[in-house]
């Protein structure tokens, strides 16, 4: 997998008014320009890109439209789920990537949002960097974070024409959330 650390992660962002970085915790430099509808945050920092070695999980077999497990497996507590996160959100990049080429098209325009759960901040900004450690020039962080999976489904087909190609969202849907408790990730064109 391709990862951008932390820190260079600002880079990559580009949001309206209606986003937020927030959810990085980076104290980071960037200019702000405004042009008729839209905002866009720029970072002046460059990014270096990290490759780490990876391998299939066992147990990682999406369903419908993504996986749900415990939030402990998506935090890598045991060893055997380390980058749990990073090897799932790879999988997915992998994936849209391929389809986007049959296509012509490459894969750079991706929604990030969650439903506001347990471990939604971090495993945002793991798959942030993920995204663009594998070349995703724009990713779209609502404000928080936070938006709701009928939202994130508009989002792809009317913000901007309808430029953005998917969204990872973080939610386990009805389960409970928390420690101990679920959190699930899936992807939606």
């Amino acid at each position: 997998m391709r990862v951008v650390p932390s820190l260079a992660l600002l880079a990559v962002l580009c949001a309206s008014p209606s986003t937020s970085t927030e959810a990085f915790h980076a104290k980071h430099a960037f200019s702000h320009h405004y042009g008729t509808s839209n905002s866009v945050l720029k970072s002046t920092a460059e990014a270096s890109v990290t490759e780490v070695p990876t391998s299939p999980i066992e147990g990682m077999r999406p369903g419908t439209s993504g996986l749900r497990k415990k939030v402990e497996v998506w935090q890598g507590v045991k060893d055997e789920d380390k980058h749990y996160v990073e090897n799932f959100i790879q999988s997915l990049i992998d994936t849209a990537a391929a389809a986007e080429k049959s296509k012509g098209r490459t894969l750079d325009t991706i929604i990030v949002a969650g439903d506001g759960r347990y471990y939604n901040t971090e495993a945002m900004q793991i798959i942030c960097r993920v995204l663009a450690g594998n070349g995703v020039s724009n990713i779209w962080v609502p404000q928080n974070g936070i938006m709701s999976t009928p939202a994130v489904s508009a989002t792809i087909r009317r913000r901007e024409g309808g430029q953005a190609q998917g969204a990872i969202v973080l939610t386990a849907s009805h389960n409970p959330g928390g420690p101990g408790e679920d959190f699930g990730i899936k992807y939606n064109e």
